[in-house]
C-alpha cells in the first residue's frame, strides 16, 4: 500500500536532539516517527522574539518561573509563525506535527494538514498544577488563542482519555479531530522478556520494596507513599523499604527505619543508571500517589520493568495503569489504610502479584512504546489525509 504521509514536519519551541529536554520526550518521539515516515523535517528550538516592551517587563515582573514568559508575547507568537509558514514553503511537507500550540497560535490556517500533538491541553495542565505553578499573567489571553487555533488544527493528538476530554471541554471543536494515544516509556530495561519474567518471580517473599520516584516530594505524594510504607509495617509485614529517588525530605526520626535515600540517579551516568535500574527491576511495586499528573512517564517505565504502579486516579493515571490489573489505583481522597489493603492482599498471594507484574510489561509492550506512539500518530495523519484527499 502506497503511504500518504512520506513527508512530516516536526515542528516545536522545543530540542528533539537532546536527551534532557522536556525528559527526552521530543527526542523520542522524533526518533520514533524517523522510523515509519520516509522523511522527517525538524523546525526546532525557536527562541521569542525580544522587545524593548516585552524585555522590560520580564525583567520588571521577575518571578521563578517567570510571571511574564516571553514566549507567551504577542511578537513571540508571530515570529514562530513567521518561521513555521517559511519553513513549509521551503520544505513542502505532506502534513505538519506540532509539539503544543506556539507555532500556529498567531497563524491563520495552516498550508498544510496540521497536527498537534502534546500531553494536555495548555488550560487544562496549568488548572492541574495551579498549586504548584501559578497561572503567568498572559496565561488566560494565550488559553483563548490556543481555543481559537484549536478550530485550524486538521487533528488534536494528547496522551490520555482525560486530556481528550479537557479538550472537548475547552476548545469546543468536533470529536473526530481529537485522538488520544499515549506517550511512551523513555527508559526501559535491556532485558529478554524471559529473563525479567524470571526476576519478576524472584521477588523477594520475605520482604517488601516500594520505590518512589520524583523530584517533588510534596507534588508527588511522598508523604502518602511513607504513610502506605508504615501502615504495611504496622500490619505485621516486618522487613518493608521504601526507596527514595529524586529528592531527600526530611523523614521523621520515628520512619528512618523505612526509607532508604538514594538521591537524585542520573540514567545517562553508568554506575547511577545501574542502581536505578536494580531497583526498578527487584524492587516490589512503584508507590508514587501523585496530587496532579498531566501524564507521568514514570508509570509508563515501571511498567516496562514489571513494576506495578501505585497511585491515585487522578487526571490521565487511569490511561496509564489498569486499576487491579497493571497497577493499583486509589481516590484522590483515599487515606493510606486503602492502599495498604490492597497491597498486603496482593504481596500475600505470590500468583496474582506476578500475574499483575506480567500484565504490567505487556501493558507497556502494547500501548506504552515510542513504537506505538509513532504508529498512532501515522495512523491518525494517514486516515485524515485519506478523508481529506
Amino acid at each position: 500500500m502506497t503511504r500518504k504521509l512520506r513527508h512530516l514536519l516536526l515542528a516545536t519551541l522545543e530540542d528533539p536532539y537532546d536527551p534532557k529536554s522536556w525528559s527526552g520526550t521530543p527526542l523520542n518521539m522524533r526518533v520514533a516517527l524517523e522510523g515509519k515516515v520516509d522523511k522527517v523535517s525538524v523546525l526546532a528550538k525557536l527562541k521569542p522574539k525580544r522587545t524593548l516592551v516585552t524585555a522590560g517587563l520580564r525583567a520588571l515582573l521577575g518571578g521563578r518561573p517567570p510571571r511574564y514568559p516571553l514566549f507567551l508575547t504577542a511578537p513571540a507568537q508571530k515570529e514562530f509563525a513567521r518561521r513555521t509558514l517559511q519553513a513549509i514553503d521551503e520544505l513542502q511537507p505532506d502534513a505538519m506535527l506540532t509539539i503544543s500550540s506556539h507555532n500556529v497560535i498567531a497563524m491563520g490556517v495552516p498550508p498544510v494538514p496540521t497536527f498537534m500533538v502534546t500531553d494536555a491541553p495548555w488550560l487544562a495542565w496549568k488548572e492541574t498544577y495551579q498549586e504548584f505553578d501559578k497561572m503567568p499573567l498572559l496565561g488566560p489571553r494565550f488559553a483563548r488563542l490556543e481555543a481559537a487555533a484549536a478550530q485550524r488544527y486538521t487533528g488534536l493528538i494528547f496522551s490520555s482519555d482525560w486530556a481528550v476530554a479537557e479538550a472537548e471541554r475547552l476548545y469546543g471543536v468536533p470529536r473526530r479531530k481529537l485522538h488520544s494515544i499515549p506517550l511512551g516509556a523513555t527508559w526501559t530495561p535491556d532485558v529478554e522478556l524471559a529473563e525479567l519474567h524470571a526476576i519478576i518471580d524472584a521477588r523477594p517473599a520475605d520482604r517488601v520494596d516500594l520505590l518512589y520516584v520524583g523530584k517533588d516530594w510534596e507534588r508527588k505524594g511522598g508523604p502518602l507513599a511513607l504513610s502506605i510504607a508504615r501502615e504495611l509495617r504496622d500490619a505485621g509485614i516486618g522487613n518493608v523499604t521504601l526507596h527514595i529517588v529524586g529528592c531527600t525530605p526530611e523523614i521523621p526520626p520515628a520512619d528512618r527505619g523505612l526509607v532508604q535515600l538514594h538521591g537524585f540517579l542520573n540514567v545517562r551516568v553508568a554506575d547511577e543508571s545501574a542502581r536505578l535500574k536494580r531497583l526498578f527491576l527487584h524492587s516490589h511495586f512503584l508507590v508514587v500517589p501523585t496530587r496532579a499528573e498531566c501524564f507521568g512517564v514514570v508509570f509508563a517505565e515501571a511498567q516496562a520493568f514489571g513494576l506495578p504502579p501505585v497511585s491515585r486516579a487522578v487526571q490521565a493515571l487511569p490511561s496509564i495503569v489498569l486499576d487491579g490489573i497493571t497497577g493499583i489505583l486509589e481516590a484522590a481522597d483515599a487515606p493510606a489504610a486503602s492502599y495498604s489493603h490492597r497491597l498486603l492482599d496482593l504481596i500475600r498471594d505470590r500468583e496474582r502479584y506476578r500475574s499483575m507484574a506480567r500484565a504490567a510489561r505487556a501493558q507497556f509492550e502494547s500501548k506504552l512504546t515510542w513504537e506505538r506512539f509513532a504508529e498512532g500518530v501515522v495512523k491518525t495523519i494517514e486516515d485524515s489525509l485519506s478523508e481529506h484527499g
